[in-house]
């Protein structure tokens, strides 16, 4: 089940990753006779999103667990170290 869990998981992350990459927006350019033409381009380079969102994934449990510290910690004098 534990495989399952991970292959479920893995694949709502990968549809995740495809939508986030997919975005596309729309430049308009007007040239000096008035001619408006339309150029459609990518918000994210996908292989630099694919990096990012891969290293944030799998860096996850630990930024939580010092996320959960600090705030912990928050009322008290700091240590030396």
């Amino acid at each position: 089940y534990v495989f399952l869990g991970i292959a479920i998981i893995s694949d709502v992350f990968m549809g995740a990753i495809e939508v986030i990459t997919s975005r596309e927006k729309v430049l308009k350019t007007t040239s000096e006779l008035g001619v408006v033409t339309e150029y459609t381009y990518k918000v994210w380079n996908a292989s630099v999103a694919n990096l990012t969102l891969m290293a944030l994934g799998s860096s996850a449990p630990e930024i939580l667990l010092a996320i959960i510290g600090t705030v912990q910690t928050l009322d008290q004098t700091p240590d030396e170290l």
